[in-house]
């Protein structure tokens, strides 16, 4: 492609100095930048959706659009030794079709570890439908939550959540599923890290592995797979490794508690769409991963034992709905688009916003 163009293309969606670096990468954090933003590139949708953000920004950048304050939490809660160990380490969320983080291990930039840049939204639909509101929420709203967190897994659920919301939370009930998302961030984070500090990674776990796929374009990086014995061992590193206070540290087991019942049903829908057998899988199950943790970590004084009861009751429950509606109607969980609370103007919808005209 022409420079010229190229660069047109890159402006849509990127600074001057974001343009420069994407062509000529001269570290890690450039490399980073520029897989995104090819990755961007690459779909009408994404495309559309970060052309729009920068528009109604007044100092755009595509780089801090996306979000580092979970690895940055995690690093300034190690021990100065550790922290330091992981300074050589490059760290950014990416589109990936990973629901766990991963490293790559790339010959020119070093270690890059990854999240995906979906979990955020995973995490908040997914949390809305396992919590436990009483009568303040409708089941049938969170039915349609629990749809569109599945649908994100598969990734026929439109990125375009900061334009079109999908409906309407009240205050209380908004901050109650997006409060633990930053610890549960920061622990996959941490989990990552933990890889690295308890040296999981070497060149005996790394393959060229697919790490996104969209339509007919692919993505691929050398990838580190540790063992199932490793994920177990990371899991309680990353929990408790880190100089955590006693408030910090129940955030944090409560936020890895709620993730990996997400996670389970996360791991359901795998298996309904696109089973793997056992004996190929590169994580153990989420159920196994909060039993490591009740029996290999010390619990917090001032744990909420009663909300995780209810909350792990809530996701039983859920994803046996959740496994019946994917079985009757599969091809409205593949359809790409958007779906949403409730119908068009009602209390937990809002107005109906117009594609290409709302937004």
């Amino acid at each position: 492609m022409d420079k010229d163009v190229e660069k047109g293309w890159f402006r849509m969606f990127c600074s001057e100095e974001e343009v420069d670096r994407i062509l000529q990468p001269k570290n890690a954090y450039d490399y980073l930048l520029s897989k995104r933003a090819e990755i961007i590139a690459d779909h009408a949708r994404y495309t559309r959706v970060f052309r729009r953000k920068a528009m109604l920004s007044d100092n755009w950048s595509l780089e801090k659009s996306f979000k580092k304050n979970h690895y940055k939490d995690y690093l300034i809660s190690l021990p100065v030794v550790d922290s330091e160990r992981c300074q050589s380490i490059a760290y950014g969320d990416m589109f990936t079709n990973e629901v766990n983080g991963f490293a790559e291990s790339n010959k020119t930039w070093g270690r890059i570890i990854y999240l995906n840049e979906s979990l955020p939204f995973f995490m908040k639909f997914c949390n809305l439908a396992i919590f436990d509101f009483g009568n303040q929420v409708p089941h049938y709203v969170k039915k349609n939550t629990l749809r569109i967190a599945a649908r994100i897994i598969l990734k026929s659920e439109a990125m375009d959540f900061s334009l079109d919301p999908r409906g309407i939370l009240p205050a209380h009930i908004m901050n109650k599923i997006i409060n633990p998302i930053k610890f549960e961030m920061q622990f996959i984070a941490g989990h990552e890290f933990a890889h690295h500090l308890c040296n999981h990674f070497d060149n005996t776990n790394v393959s060229k592995q697919s790490f996104l796929t969209i339509g007919e374009n692919d993505y691929s990086a050398h990838i580190y797979t540790p063992s199932q014995k490793n994920e177990f061992e990371a899991d309680i590193d990353s929990i408790m490794r880190p100089r955590y206070n006693g408030k910090e540290y129940s955030k944090i087991y409560e936020a890895a508690i709620i993730w990996f019942l997400s996670l389970d049903i996360a791991d359901a829908i795998q298996e309904v769409t696109n089973p793997i057998p056992a004996y190929k899988k590169s994580h153990p199950n989420a159920v196994d991963r909060i039993k490591n943790i009740v029996e290999n970590t010390k619990k917090p004084k001032n744990l909420n034992a009663k909300m995780l009861s209810r909350i792990q009751s809530n996701t039983e429950k859920m994803k046996e709905f959740l496994m019946e509606d994917l079985s009757l109607y599969m091809d409205d969980y593949e359809k790409y688009g958007s779906i949403y609370f409730d119908k068009p103007n009602t209390e937990w919808r809002g107005a109906e916003l117009v594609d290409r005209v709302d937004y």
